[in-house]
């Protein structure tokens, strides 16, 4: 049985869920009959929230949109959903983060216990760096409770243990002591000491499974730089970089820059006219097609095989034209 106060918070939230909801739909959910959702409608009505009774055939009730702005209901997921987001725009939008930091201080306020002590161990041990986006389309989640949980261990300093899947499918078990988390390119990157290789190590945080926090307490190490989003950041690019090139771009290092981000390569300048660019991405066929974007005349210095690249790109150009033709 539900509690009055408790059904109320749970009806407020099913009609933030969605726009329109039928009585027998809300009956079901909760359980009552369709006497006690009248009620219920008006007691959040008396409260100030905008119910709207929609009549008809398939009619029922839904929240007036504008009226008034009602608080909020977030599951735990949801809410680490919201901090993380608030957590980038803070990061990265420059225009966005003075608001961002405001909500986040608000969503803080209000966060039970248990979850405001996860909310500060992500907040010390998360960060978000601009790599530039990935070539591949695909997005691979990341459950909330899962970062969580990991950021709980760089800040409790507990080991983890894990099944990890690595790029070529292999999946081998893991004993670590997680430091750092970091949010590029769409993805999560853990920064750990993995006992099993002595070592250093930075994994995906979507290929790992089976993930328990446990009550071992990680060793005080040296961290491997001072700079940790700068260490995982050269990581990534270089793991995104499954072949590398040189060439020389005919024009200015202020016109070529901006189309290179960091994941993808480094531009220097040559002369006032030309600049040198070292890229790398998953084949040269990728390289030749966005280096094209550029607009300016391109010289490749190494290797043959991207020339090799331009040359099937533009054959691909010339039949689609002819096509067009």
């Amino acid at each position: 049985m539900w509690d009055t106060s408790e059904r109320l918070l749970k009806l407020l939230s099913l009609l933030q869920r969605h726009e329109g909801w039928s009585a027998d739909a809300l009956c079901e959910e909760l359980a009552v009959t369709s006497r006690t959702i009248s009620r219920d409608v008006v007691r959040l009505r008396n409260l100030g929230y905008p119910v709207i009774t929609v009549k008809g055939i398939g009619g029922g009730y839904t929240l007036e949109k504008g009226a008034v702005l009602p608080p909020v209901m977030f599951s735990v997921d949801e809410a680490t959903a919201v901090l993380l987001a608030l957590r980038h725009a803070s990061d990265v939008d420059a225009g966005a983060s003075g608001h961002a930091a405001t909500a986040l201080e608000k969503l803080h306020q209000v966060l039970p216990r248990p979850v405001r002590a996860g909310a500060k161990a992500l907040a010390a041990h998360t960060t978000t760096i601009d790599l530039g986006q990935p070539i591949t389309p695909d997005a691979p989640t990341t459950d909330a409770w899962m970062l969580v949980l990991l950021s709980r261990s760089c800040r409790s300093r507990r080991q983890v243990t894990c099944t990890y899947r690595h790029h070529g499918g292999t999946r081998r078990a893991r004993q670590l002591e997680p430091l750092h988390l970091v949010h590029t390119m769409k993805r999560w990157y853990l920064l750990a000491y993995c006992l099993q290789d002595d070592d250093w190590a930075i994994l995906r945080v979507d290929r790992m499974a089976d993930v328990e926090l446990t009550a071992l307490t990680s060793q005080a190490r040296q961290p491997p730089s001072e700079d940790l989003d700068g260490y995982v950041g050269r990581a990534v690019s270089r793991g995104w970089q499954r072949v590398t090139a040189t060439v020389r771009v005919h024009a200015p290092r202020a016109d070529v820059a901006h189309w290179i981000s960091p994941a993808w390569g480094t531009v220097v300048e040559e002369t006032p006219r030309t600049c040198i660019v070292d890229a790398g991405a998953d084949s040269y066929e990728s390289i030749a097609r966005w280096l094209l974007l550029t607009g300016r005349d391109i010289t490749v210095i190494a290797p043959p095989a991207l020339a090799q690249a331009f040359g099937e790109v533009a054959d691909q150009a010339a039949r689609t034209a002819r096509r067009g033709r």
